[in-house]
């Protein structure tokens, strides 16, 4: 009796059901993205390429040779000043292999190498490296003060040619420089090294000239001042 007269209450309509314990809400059913789905496979998959790729160019490394201890320009490389680095083998730098440190020998450095520096080609010269009592002093130039046909293995006199200068040698003598006096005659140029291989200022030449220790305080003073003209003598050693 009493349902009956809920539902007539209810203006005829059935009560709704009420859940009983245990039974689970009903929820829409969800929408698959098939399209979502195979770009995260996609991007699985791409990760995992450029993994194996970066892998595989770790791999392809070569052994090359690194400065040690620090040799001066002129100097010969022994195997006390070189040890043993990892490069990559598909590196734009020239760089001296490991298993060609044999023919080191043969070689001198053309500019001061330090200690954790990569040997390259453009940091030795094949020739014989410097004599006892010998020291290479670099004169910067622009390209348009040097004399003409002035090449490696040529022959220069080196002249001062600033105003007035003090000097003094190895004994303590001092005396005095001026414009037109000789510094140094037929001295060897060891190498040349240009602005454009990245050692010395854009648009300047810098001269290695090999001259004895005794000559190389007044050159090393003038050419600090950039108050030194070099002729040349002769075009070959």
């Amino acid at each position: 009796m009493k349902t009956r007269e809920r539902t007539a209450a209810a203006g005829g309509r059935p009560a709704a059901p009420v859940p009983q314990p245990g039974d689970r809400l009903p929820f829409a059913p969800r929408e698959r993205k098939p399209a979502l789905a195979a770009l995260a496979v996609l991007l699985i998959l791409a990760g995992a390429l450029g993994t194996a790729v970066l892998v595989l160019r770790a791999g392809n490394q070569v052994a090359a040779v690194q400065i040690a201890d620090r040799v001066p320009a002129g100097q010969g490389i022994t195997d006390e000043d070189i040890e043993q680095v990892m490069m990559p083998e598909d590196s734009d730098i020239p760089y001296i292999r490991w298993n060609q440190r044999g023919g080191l020998d043969d070689f001198y450095a053309t500019t001061d190498l330090v200690p954790g520096s990569v040997l390259v080609s453009e940091m030795i010269q094949e020739g014989k490296g410097l004599e006892e009592g010998q020291t290479v002093v670099g004169v910067t130039m622009e390209p348009g003060a040097m004399p003409g046909g002035l090449g490696d293995g040529a022959r220069v006199d080196v002249y001062f040619v600033g105003d007035t200068a003090s000097t003094s040698d190895d004994t303590g003598a001092s005396g005095t420089l001026a414009t037109g006096d000789v510094l140094a005659e037929g001295v060897k140029v060891q190498s040349i090294t240009r602005g454009d291989d990245g050692t010395v200022t854009s648009g300047t030449v810098t001269v290695n000239l090999l001259v004895d220790k005794t000559q190389a305080g007044p050159l090393v003073a003038a050419a600090s001042e950039k108050e030194v003209g070099l002729t040349l003598v002769s075009s070959t050693s």
